[in-house]
């Protein structure tokens, strides 16, 4: 069924909404514009008027980069022809075919869900108090202002929760601090905590790279914790379940992840607390409704970990391959496409040198993972991969 909005010009269109304008989202809603061209209207609806990367807020912690340079104005979609709506989303009607915000209704026949996933920091005790985090721009650029200010001691860094948003960031913080302090001369002066609720570090990509980005940490002296949940956090003091807990002076703590309050009250969202889909295809059980990116519950087929950790890498190659099936459908010709859980990541490990990862993490029984030891030749790539994507979408 075709919906027919106000507005003339539209009323025979089909109607693709994109729910989010983070990676995916962008990603699928160029795509869609690209192959469709007039025969389809793609709308993109997202509460902010600018897409940020966050692959490089550490760069932004470290003084590397300024906001400006990671961050592009989503004007330049409305330029391509894609209508953008800076709302929020306030329900999502997967009987009726419709998305309402806080001003508006859409309809849609195909709806990808591309919302990410919110923070939830009230979920701790005292997590919004007295930690940092660089989930978000405006907080990284908070951490920034800290990690200039410190004077030394116990900098503390963890994960309160899992699964969370790219699973190296709090590994990459760690070590990119530990370089900084040592360059300004107060390497004697900074002592490095790392703790997690995980078993062993960055375990999605099994034991092996596992040991090395352990051995990584140890080698600049960064302690580390396994298996640390965090209960609570005070004025200098993070507590964890069992009843340890670890003095510091500066906390960064990646805050607990979850859904948008939308999809799980739109009936997308399962017991692990995301929205299940076909790991090939990215269909929810909801015909005309796809979710891609951290958003989805995804399980790996006897993998390190049960479900496919959440990264930008993923939500592109998803929302790549949603956008071209999407394409089909509605000119009712070409071959569908499978996504493949292709997957790569970057682990900076100081100024100018960087470790590469990269695997297809739905191969089974074990997805075979790529460790490349860090060396400036992957921090310049990485440096090529964020101009690319500041570049290629705008």
């Amino acid at each position: 069924m075709t919906f027919r909005p106000r507005g003339g010009a539209d009323v025979a269109k089909t109607q693709i909404l994109v729910l989010g304008a983070g990676i995916g989202g962008l990603v699928a809603s160029n795509v869609l514009k690209d192959k469709l061209r007039d025969s389809a209207r793609v709308t993109v609806i997202d509460r902010k008027t600018q897409f940020q990367f966050p692959p490089s807020y550490p760069w932004l912690v470290m003084g590397t980069r300024t906001p400006h340079q990671v961050q592009r104005s989503l004007n330049a979609l409305r330029k391509k022809g894609i209508k953008v709506v800076n709302d929020e989303v306030v329900s999502i009607d997967v009987g009726g075919k419709s998305v309402r915000t806080s001003t508006d209704r859409f309809p849609y026949d195909h709806l990808i869900v591309a919302m990410g996933a919110d923070l939830a920091p009230e979920a701790i005790p005292g997590f919004a108090d007295h930690a940092h985090h660089i989930y978000d721009l405006e907080s990284a650029l908070r951490f920034k202002d800290a990690v200039e200010r410190f004077p030394g001691g116990t900098l503390a860094v963890g994960v309160s929760r899992t699964p969370f948003k790219c699973p190296a960031a709090p590994y990459e913080i760690a070590l990119l601090l530990q370089d900084y302090y040592a360059r300004k001369g107060m390497a004697d002066s900074v002592r490095f905590e790392f703790f997690t609720p995980e078993p062993a570090p960055v375990p999605s990509v099994g034991p092996e790279v596992g040991a090395k980005v352990l051995e990584l940490m140890r080698s600049r002296g960064i302690h580390y914790r396994l298996k640390a949940k965090v209960s609570e956090i005070e004025a200098g003091w993070v507590r964890f379940e069992g009843g340890e807990a670890l003095a510091f002076d500066l906390l960064f703590c990646v805050p607990p992840h979850r859904a948008p309050k939308s999809t799980a009250e739109a009936g997308l969202v399962d017991g692990t607390g995301w929205i299940p889909v076909n790991p090939r295809t990215l269909e929810t059980r909801i015909p005309d409704v796809y979710a891609v990116g951290d958003i989805t519950a995804l399980p790996t087929p006897q993998g390190y970990v049960p479900f496919l950790p959440k990264a930008g890498v993923f939500a592109h190659g998803q929302a790549e391959v949603v956008a071209h099936n999407v394409a089909v459908a509605v000119k009712g010709k070409g071959k569908r496409k499978e996504w493949d859980g292709h997957g790569a990541c970057f682990l900076e490990v100081s100024r100018g040198q960087s470790a590469f990862v990269r695997g297809r993490f739905l191969d089974g029984p074990r997805p075979g993972v790529e460790f490349h030891e860090p060396a400036r030749t992957w921090h310049l790539q990485k440096v090529l991969f964020e101009k690319y994507w500041m570049r290629h979408w705008f």
